[in-house]
């Protein structure tokens, strides 16, 4: 089949971007992998009942951040040498990236744009460019952001097929290696999937008991102190440049207050909950344009995951949270054939993802990422793509072409 075809075209061009990838990182002696040696460290001394938190594993700040069931998936890694186990996750990135633009285009196309997509792989291509910086930045340090998009996305897409158990045991695990995800049970609950709430509930209760099962009461209990330490503090000392609460700061607000970051996310949780409301109202109408259920609902679950990187301190490269959407905006202008979008994509992409040193050297980069530029390249994209959606859903038709 042609989609076939041409998905296997990209899967192509991204393993060949993986293999140059890796290549130069092991020609230049980078491939390091730095993040996955904390959760390869840590998982060792999980085994063997010694400390996990406030332990530096590198020499950089190597501290493992995530809930101690986690580390059950990284246990695994830690039969092979730590050069072999760092290959095979490199490779398994690779192709978690690679299987989450398959489900996120798949999705579009059902639910959006339709099966009459000219030039499917040159359109998943692109998308993946926009996020090639944070990209390489996330498969340099081997950490699992690629794997929580990937979980999310199908974690949606199996509450989209009434699988609420299915979808409710990935989104527990996403929650779990990171608690600030817990957001996303708010389209859960406003569109009232309460089996997949309860069955959400289940999952975070069973992983956060099986540490205890392993080592007893006392080692686990030292376990969890030492968890919610780690991200209180990591909360509070991370600068979180692409966050909101930063660029307000530095630019604006110098002395603005730490509890205004929570009222940011007060206020973004009141403003996803009017947008999913008055999606569940068109919804009801008969003739309401392009909109149905499932379309809004996976809308607003990528929506909410873009926000991520704006609402919390973390680090930037979670900003490839974002590729849904850029997907979603690159399909509807090569649909619309609304070519003056492309500069503003563009201009938007050049904040959102060119803090690269070797593309601009390493001040002028360094300045895009400090002054919070990134976060509000960001923040564009995610309105642009509310502007085109809600332009989307007033179509009565949508023409289907090529």
């Amino acid at each position: 089949m042609k989609k076939t075809e041409i998905n296997k075209g990209f899967i192509i061009f991204l393993s060949l971007v993986c293999l140059v990838t890796i290549t130069l990182e092991m020609i230049n002696g980078r491939f390091w992998l730095t993040d996955f040696q904390v959760y390869y460290s840590a998982a060792h001394n999980f085994l063997s009942g010694g400390p996990v938190y406030h332990v530096c594993f590198d020499s950089g700040s190597g501290f493992y951040k995530y809930s101690p069931v986690i580390l059950f998936f990284f246990m695994p890694y830690t039969l092979l040498s730590y050069r072999i186990a760092s290959v095979i996750h490199f490779v398994v990135l690779g192709f978690a990236l690679g299987y989450t633009y398959t489900v996120v285009f798949n999705t579009l196309k059902k639910y959006f744009f339709g099966n009459g997509i000219r030039r499917e792989g040159l359109l998943l291509s692109l998308s993946f460019i926009g996020i090639l910086v944070p990209f390489s930045r996330e498969m340099h340090l081997g950490n699992i952001n690629i794997l929580i998009l990937l979980l999310s996305c199908q974690a949606v897409m199996f509450y989209i097929g009434e699988k609420p158990f299915s979808g409710s045991l990935l989104l527990g695990l996403v929650v779990l290696a990171k608690p600030y995800y817990l957001l996303l049970l708010l389209p859960l609950t406003l569109r009232k999937q309460w089996k997949a709430m309860g069955w959400f509930g289940v999952v975070v209760a069973c992983g956060a008991i099986l540490p205890f099962f392993l080592h007893g009461v006392g080692y686990t209990m030292t376990l969890y102190s030492g968890w919610f330490s780690t991200m209180i503090g990591h909360s509070t000392d991370y600068p979180g440049m692409s966050s909101l609460g930063y660029l307000v700061r530095h630019n604006f607000f110098p002395a603005l207050p730490g509890f205004a970051e929570y009222v940011i996310i007060l206020l973004y949780a009141g403003l996803m909950t009017w947008f999913i409301s008055d999606n569940k109202i068109r919804e009801q109408k008969v003739n309401d344009g392009n909109i149905t259920s499932h379309g809004n609902f996976f809308f607003e679950w990528i929506v909410m995951l873009s926000f991520m990187s704006l609402l919390f301190r973390t680090d930037w490269v979670l900003l490839l949270l974002t590729a849904p959407l850029i997907m979603f905006i690159i399909v509807y202008i090569s649909k619309t054939k609304r070519v003056w979008l492309i500069p503003v994509l563009v201009l938007f992409l050049f904040f959102y993802g060119a803090n690269s040193d070797d593309l601009l050297g390493k001040e002028l980069s360094g300045a895009i990422l400090k002054s919070g530029l990134m976060g509000l390249g960001n923040l564009c994209l995610v309105i642009l793509s509310l502007i085109l959606f809600l332009d989307f859903r007033k179509m009565k038709t949508f023409e289907k072409t090529g």
